[in-house]
């Protein structure tokens, strides 16, 4: 089944079927410059697609020196990889065999990194055959992934 676009260039904003993402562009574009500007050299930026999940405007945002996109999920990650953006960290632990064998075959299709929280998830992504990089989180103190850093009441 194809899906109709919610709206249509020139289309009044009140026949848009919502939700929509409908941006100003002059004003996405300007914020854009202004943010990466003012990084340049100093941080690496890769903005999270959640606001938008939009791979053309991701791909924008690569144009004007984002390195890649984070994705929350694998299904947000294989929309990202989808519609043609091909660096992606999907910035949470991805667990299940069925999501693991998806993270596998994507990391077939671009480059992927991941969030792990403990050494089962590791050897999971591996058994899976991902080619991923992985990052660790790192509980800092607000008790929201598995690894403690000593001393912080893990």
């Amino acid at each position: 089944m194809i899906q109709r676009p919610p709206a249509d260039i020139g289309q009044k904003l009140e026949e848009v079927d919502t939700p929509a993402l409908i941006l100003d562009m002059d004003g996405f574009e300007k914020n854009q410059k202004t943010l990466f500007n003012l990084v340049k050299g100093r941080v690496r930026v890769r903005p999270h697609a959640k606001t938008h999940k939009c791979p053309e405007v991701a791909k924008r945002q690569m144009a004007l020196g984002a390195l890649g996109m984070c994705c929350q999920k694998v299904s947000e990650a294989e929309a990202m990889v989808d519609g043609g953006v091909h660096d992606v960290l999907v910035s949470n632990e991805v667990v299940g065999a069925p999501k693991l064998a998806r993270l596998a075959e994507l990391s077939r299709r671009a480059k992927l990194g991941v969030c792990v929280d403990n050494a089962a998830n590791v050897l999971q992504l591996k058994a899976a055959g991902a080619n991923v990089d992985v990052y660790i989180e790192i509980d800092v103190g607000m008790h929201r992934v598995a690894v403690g850093v000593p001393g912080h009441g893990h």
